[in-house]
């Protein structure tokens, strides 16, 4: 799948500025790399580019001591704002996730959790509150450890009073990234309504105080379900007082099948489960969370939340029933605005569908680049392409009758027309060419709407016919 022509024309305005050590030749590679992987992001660089000493220029432009992941993303995240700032009202969602380097040297890249070589990818997704179209990543940062996993066993008691208070006295300890997050985007976008967006890893007295004294608005989902809290004087635990709270509104929603997970903890928190509709319940009530005991009288003894409960109380035989519980700045006086809370907190999808994007449509995980260096400003240049793919995803979805040229080429289409499992008309649509692409990666009508690694498999395939359809066309006649 490419993506238009507007979109590459945007993704290089993004990045054209940034400081590349003021060489006007970088530049110009910069814009030639960009475009080129724009055009076919699930493509290997040796098929992007034309010729062997084309691939080795792009090899010296990733590795050059003058371009740095910092310097692109800097550029990506001005232009960002600018869209943003039009939107008047936006959602910052963040997220942190792991990119796996096989090819890299983990003294120097960093181990991930599993030991493997890798890094972490921190970053700020901006989304428009009313359109939910993304925008861009405004703040981004790479988290690297230089130690392989520990393979101890440690008590989940001794693990919460000791280490708690050893790590949060470090200066550079890896959970301030989400601080540094929200207080980066905050000051990128002055003079734009922002509200912050975040999963479980967010239930943090520190996070939340200090958002509270920035006036940064926030819908964070609750982690510790054991936090003490204050309701109308009666002190409990979070999640006992939110139970009694009575539901003021209900809602059909579909739910999506979740497929099991290894890790043993995110098996844990997030249970493997059938698709279904599901009748959720909402509720709201206004606390005052309780300072932990490890944190000191720096911070304030409670910090005053609203929370919102969402709950499924009949869930069908055998699977565990929804339920979450978010803390906010919001008001949730009314229906509508209990139910807006909810709804910001379900934009976040759209980052893990980016993370998708990034490591699917564009296929981080698979360049083979060795240095720290080289994977950090190939980020840099795949997250501005991840963004857009998602967008133009969406946006195959939304406005289905956009004509089918402006995610495929000609020669596909046609290639889709004569090999395609889903035959496409004279005329395709946008949404013909996505549902084609998936079902040439195995995509079946009943299972709903066609997910990353369907379609990136799809899209493989047709990459290979095309080269092939190309290749016959020059052979003479008698072959």
């Amino acid at each position: 799948m490419k993506l238009p022509n507007s979109s590459v024309h945007r993704i290089v305005t993004d990045l054209q500025n940034a400081e590349l050590g003021g060489d006007p030749r970088r530049t110009r590679r910069l814009k030639r790399v960009v475009t080129r992987m724009s055009k076919r992001p699930t493509a290997s660089l040796p098929d992007v580019m034309d010729s062997e000493a084309e691939l080795k220029a792009t090899y010296r432009f990733v590795n050059s001591e003058h371009v740095s992941m910092a310097a692109l993303h800097e550029a990506h995240a001005t232009q960002t704002a600018d869209r943003a700032r039009r939107e008047h009202t936006v959602l910052a969602i963040h997220d942190t996730t792991p990119c796996h380097c096989p090819h890299g040297d983990p003294a120097d890249v960093g181990y991930l959790n599993t030991g493997k070589p890798g890094f972490y990818a921190h970053y700020t997704l901006l989304v428009g509150a009313t359109s939910r179209r993304p925008l861009g990543v405004s703040y981004l940062e790479t988290i690297v450890r230089k130690k392989p996993p520990r393979r101890r066993r440690v008590r989940a008691a001794k693990r919460q009073n000791k280490s708690g208070a050893q790590t949060r006295k470090k200066k550079n300890r890896e959970f301030a990234r989400w601080q540094r997050g929200v207080t980066a985007t905050d000051a990128r976008l002055d003079g734009c309504e922002v509200i912050h967006v975040a999963d479980r890893e967010s239930d943090s007295y520190e996070l939340m105080t200090g958002c509270l004294q920035a006036e940064s608005r926030f819908v964070f989902r609750v982690r510790i379900r054991e936090r003490a809290v204050i309701e109308n004087g009666e002190k409990g635990a979070i999640h006992e007082l939110a139970a009694q709270a009575e539901g003021i509104l209900s809602r059909e929603v579909a739910l999506a099948t979740r497929k099991p997970r290894t890790a043993p903890r995110a098996a844990k928190s997030h249970p493997p489960r059938n698709a279904r509709m599901a009748t959720l319940h909402f509720s709201a009530m206004q606390v005052e969370l309780c300072r932990p005991r490890y944190l000191g009288r720096t911070f304030p003894p409670t910090l005053k939340l609203n929370v919102v409960r969402v709950w499924e109380p009949q869930p069908p035989s055998g699977e565990a029933p929804v339920e979450w519980l978010l803390y906010t700045t919001e008001p949730v006086d009314t229906p509508a605005q209990v139910a807006a809370v909810v709804d910001m907190y379900r934009a976040r999808w759209l980052i893990e569908e980016c993370n998708k994007a990034l490591k699917s449509g564009c296929l981080i995980e698979q360049r083979e680049f060795q240095t720290r260096e080289a994977m950090m400003v190939m980020l840099a240049i795949s997250l501005p392409i991840a963004c857009e793919i998602l967008s133009l995803r969406a946006g195959a979805r939304e406005n289905p009758t956009r004509p089918a040229t402006d995610v495929l080429r000609p020669l596909q289409i046609e290639i889709l027309k004569r090999v395609g499992s889903r035959k496409l008309g004279n005329t395709p649509t946008a949404r013909d060419a996505l549902l084609a692409v998936a079902a040439l990666g195995g995509h079946q009508r009943s299972n709903g709407e066609p997910g990353w690694h369907i379609l990136q498999r799809g899209m493989s395939k047709l990459l290979a016919y095309e080269v092939g359809w190309r290749a016959a066309r020059e052979l003479p006649a008698d072959l």
